[in-house]
């Protein structure tokens, strides 16, 4: 008799929850929500201090693989330098020999978070790079596009009064 309680006094809840538009909250507190792309489960490599940059995949080394998909959230106010630094600093952590900076565009303002896509395998950059197959779900509901190319890129007088969201590419050489 008890367990039917909990089960009734459980769909109430579910049910105030959903009315009341928590429907993330709910799937979440039911191991629904999906994956924590904040957190990083690719493949680890040894952390590297030169982390090279291009931002067109023919500037890509052929023998470099994407080991990692990346959707960066940056929050407003920050400079050309501030995101070079966030950036590499990320990368090198992982391993990165070299990035692949995509397009950008405004974004929600939640701070400084990477979220990782993928991939399942790791592939030659050479093969599939530039096709940014990832990453709908936050990139769809995005505001203007962004420019943060090599005028903006490492520059401190360059600064971004709104939060940004940018497409990455880590990739390992060796």
């Amino acid at each position: 008799m008890v367990k039917i309680f909990q089960i009734i006094l459980s769909a109430f809840v579910v049910v105030g929850i959903f009315g009341c538009g928590g429907v993330k909250e709910v799937k979440e507190l039911v191991g629904l929500g999906g994956k924590d792309r904040t957190v990083y489960n690719g493949p680890k490599y040894a952390p590297t201090n030169q982390v090279a940059v291009a931002f067109q995949p023919a500037q890509v080394p052929k023998s470099c693989r994407v080991f990692a998909e990346v959707m960066v959230q940056l929050p407003s106010k920050l400079t050309g330098k501030d995101i070079e630094g966030a950036i590499l600093n990320e990368a090198g952590k992982r391993g990165a020999d070299q990035v692949l900076i995509g397009q950008s565009r405004q974004g929600d303002d939640k701070g400084t978070r990477f979220l990782y896509y993928g991939p399942d395998k790791e592939y030659l950059c050479s093969e599939q790079c530039g096709g940014w197959k990832f990453g709908f779900d936050v990139w769809e509901n995005q505001g203007e596009w962004v420019n943060v190319g090599y005028k903006e890129w490492g520059k401190t007088e360059v600064r971004y009064d709104a939060p940004l969201v940018m497409q990455l590419a880590m990739l390992h050489c060796r």
